[in-house]
C-alpha cells in the first residue's frame, strides 16, 4: 500500500479505537483486527490478533490513568483478583490459537461480532450504584478467565465480556466499570501478547518489524491516534443517549462482520 494512504489511515484508526477504549471500556481489538486485514498487505489472522493485543496495552495503560486518578481505592485490588484470572487464560488462548487455521479465527471473529453486535440492540446493562457494590473475590477470578480466554483467542481488550459480566454480578458499579476494564486490560492484553510473539512467524508473509505474530510497526501509529480518540470519546459518551449509541453500535459490528463473512467466503 502506498505510505501517503496507509500511516494516515492507521492514525485514523487509532482514533477510531481510543474512542472505543475511552467511550465503552473496549480494548478497539473489535475494530482492530478485521482493520488490519482489510489494510494491511500481507497480514493474517494470527498476526493481525497479536498486533491488536500490543496496540490494547498501550491504549489501556493509558486510559488507567485517565480514568483513576483520585481513585486508589479497593477497585485496584478488585482488577488484580480478575486479573489473576485473566491473565493466566489469555496466556493460554493466545498461545493455543497458533494451532488454529486462519479461517477458523477469522469465524471466530465473525462469530463474536454477530453475538456483541445483535446483543447491542436488545440487552440493557443492569445499574449498580457504587452502595449496592459486592466484594466477591472468586467470582472476580472466574470472570477473569472467561475475560482473558475471550481476550487471547480474539485479540480483543476482553471488555466486550467484562463490563457486562462484571455489572451482572454486582462486583463494581455503573460509575467505575469502564476504569476497572482498562486495569485488567493491561496485564490480560500483554501476556496474550507475549504468547503471539513467542509464537512463530509465518514464513509465506513479509511483514517489516513482526515478532513472531506481532507487528511492532503499527504500534505507534494506531498508539498515537488513539490519544486523539479517547477525549473525543469521553465527549461523544457524555451525550449521545443509550438508545443511540446502542443502535450506532449495533450497526457498526454488523457490517463489519459482514465484510469478513464476505471475505472468508471469497477465499
Amino acid at each position: 500500500m502506498n505510505p501517503v494512504f496507509f500511516y494516515p489511515g492507521m492514525l485514523l484508526l487509532g482514533v477510531g479505537v481510543g474512542l472505543l477504549s475511552a467511550a465503552l471500556g473496549l480494548g478497539g481489538g473489535i475494530l482492530m483486527v478485521p482493520a488490519f486485514l482489510e489494510f494491511v498487505p500481507g497480514m493474517d489472522p494470527h498476526t493481525a490478533k497479536g498486533s491488536s493485543l500490543m496496540i490494547i496495552v498501550c491504549v489501556a495503560a493509558v486510559n488507567v490513568w485517565r480514568l483513576n486518578r483520585g481513585h486508589i481505592d479497593w477497585q485496584w485490588r478488585l482488577a488484580l483478583n480478575v486479573a489473576m484470572g485473566s491473565i493466566a487464560a489469555g496466556y493460554l488462548a493466545g498461545w493455543v490459537t497458533q494451532y488454529f487455521a486462519d479461517q477458523v479465527i477469522t469465524w471466530m471473529f465473525i462469530a463474536l461480532l454477530g453475538f456483541v453486535g445483535v446483543r447491542t440492540f436488545f440487552i440493557e446493562a443492569p445499574h449498580v450504584a457504587p452502595d449496592e457494590v459486592r466484594r466477591r473475590n472468586v467470582l472476580a477470578i472466574l470472570i477473569g478467565i472467561v475475560v482473558g480466554a475471550d481476550s487471547g483467542l480474539t485479540g480483543t481488550g476482553g471488555g466486550t465480556l467484562l463490563v457486562p459480566l462484571a455489572l451482572l454480578a454486582g462486583i463494581t458499579s455503573n460509575a467505575r466499570v469502564v476504569a476497572l476494564s482498562v486495569m485488567v486490560m493491561v496485564p490480560t492484553c500483554l501476556a496474550a501478547a507475549i504468547a503471539h510473539m513467542l509464537q512463530s512467524p509465518n514464513p509465506d508473509i513479509e511483514l517489516p518489524w513482526t515478532i513472531g505474530r506481532v507487528n511492532l510497526a503499527l504500534v505507534p501509529l494506531v498508539f498515537l491516534g488513539a490519544q486523539v480518540g479517547s477525549p473525543l470519546g469521553k465527549w461523544v459518551n457524555d451525550r449521545l443517549t443509550l438508545r443511540v449509541r446502542r443502535t450506532v453500535m449495533g450497526l457498526v459490528l454488523i457490517i463489519i462482520a459482514g465484510r469478513l463473512l464476505m471475505r472468508v467466503l471469497s477465499s
